[in-house]
C-alpha cells in the first residue's frame, strides 16, 4: 500500500526563496502554493484569508516565506506598528500561528541572522537574540517578535534562520550575488566591507534541510547557511572572478565607518550563523565557495 504524501502549504510561493523551494520539491509532497498572486490570493495580514487557506486544504505543514524583507525601507518605519513591516512580519505571523493552532498544522518559519546585534557572531541557535536592540534593524526586531510568538504559541514549530540568501537565475529580485554582479557590470560597485562577517545561504539547501527536519519530526530553531564565515569583500572577489570579471577591481570598505553615517540601517558586523545543529541531522549546508560555483554552472555564467 502506497502511503499518502504529506500536504504542504507554501505561503510566499512566488518569493525569491519560496519559489526556489517549490521548484526543488519535486513529487515528494503534495504542494499547494499561496500568496497574493495565487487564486484565491493568500494575504497573511488578513486572519480570514489565512484561516480559509489552511482550513480548505488540511495541510500537515505550512511553510511561511512571505515577509517584508527590504531592510532599509523597514528602517524608515522604525517603531511604527502600523507600518507594513510590522503588519506583515509580526501581525501576519500571528495570523498564521492562530490558524495553525485551529487546524492542527505544523509551521515552518523562515527567519534571519538579523535577529542578532552582530557583536559576537557567528551565532548558534542557543544564543540570545539581540540583545542590544539599538544595534538591531527594525526588520530584525520584527523577526525577533515573530519568533517569540511562534515559540510561545507553537512549540512544535520549526524556525529556520538563513542569512544573505542567494540562488541561480531569478529575474524578479536581486540577492547578494546578483546585486554585486549587476553593480560590478555597471561600474557602480561600492567598496565591499572587509569587517563584516557573514554566512550566506545557498537557497537550494532549504529543500533538503526541510525534508530532513520534517521527516524526523524535529522542532525548534535551526540555522541553514554556509558553515564557513566570509566577508562581503571576500565573497565579492570570488564571485566576480568566477563569473569572468576582474576581482582586482573590487575595492575594500568598512561597515563600521559606513554605520557612522546618519540614517544608516543597523547591520550585524560580527554576524553569521553556526550550523552544527543542522549538521547533526546529517545535512551539511553548502559552503559559500561551492555555492558560487553552482550558481555559475546553473546560469551558464550569466547570472544577470
Amino acid at each position: 500500500m502506497v502511503s499518502e504524501k504529506p500536504k504542504f502549504g507554501v505561503i510566499g510561493s512566488h518569493s525569491m526563496v519560496g519559489s526556489r523551494y517549490c521548484e526543488l520539491l519535486g513529487e515528494s509532497v503534495d504542494l499547494v502554493k499561496g500568496d497574493l498572486s495565487t487564486e484565491p490570493p493568500v494575504d497573511i495580514t488578513s486572519s480570514r484569508s489565512v484561516e480559509d487557506f489552511l482550513r480548505k486544504f488540511n495541510f500537515s505543514h505550512v511553510i511561511l516565506f512571505s515577509a517584508f524583507t527590504d531592510v532599509d525601507a523597514a528602517e524608515n518605519q522604525r517603531g511604527d506598528k502600523d507600518g507594513a513591516c510590522w503588519r506583515i512580519n509580526v501581525e501576519g505571523v500571528r495570523n498564521i500561528v492562530e490558524a495553525c493552532q485551529k487546524n492542527s498544522t505544523r509551521l515552518i518559519f523562515i527567519s534571519t541572522d538579523f535577529v542578532f546585534d552582530g557583536t559576537s557572531g557567528p551565532y548558534s541557535e542557543k544564543d540570545q537574540v539581540g540583545p542590544n536592540l539599538d544595534m538591531v534593524s527594525w526588520y530584525g526586531i520584527t523577526k525577533i517578535d515573530a519568533e517569540k510568538i511562534i515559540q510561545k504559541e507553537l512549540p512544535e514549530a520549526i524556525i529556520i534562520r538563513i542569512a544573505y540568501p542567494y540562488r541561480g537565475p531569478f529575474t524578479q529580485k536581486d540577492d547578494i550575488a546578483k546585486r554585486i554582479l549587476r553593480l560590478y557590470q555597471g561600474h557602480k560597485l561600492y567598496p565591499m566591507f572587509t569587517d563584516q562577517f557573514i554566512t550566506p545561504t545557498f537557497i537550494d539547501d532549504l529543500a533538503p534541510a526541510i525534508a530532513i527536519l520534517t521527516s524526523e519530526g524535529k522542532s525548534g530553531i535551526f540555522h541553514v547557511a554556509t558553515p564557513e564565515p566570509t566577508t562581503q569583500f571576500e565573497f565579492a572577489k570570488k564571485l566576480i572572478a568566477t563569473f569572468g570579471g576582474d576581482a582586482e577591481r573590487v575595492k575594500s570598505g568598512s561597515l563600521r565607518e559606513f554605520l557612522k553615517k546618519d540614517g544608516s540601517t543597523p547591520r550585524p558586523a560580527k554576524g553569521g550563523l553556526k550550523t552544527a545543529k543542522i549538521e547533526e541531522t546529517g545535512f551539511v549546508p553548502t559552503t559559500w565557495r561551492e555555492g558560487i560555483q553552482i550558481i555559475h554552472k546553473q546560469s551558464n555564467g550569466q547570472l544577470i
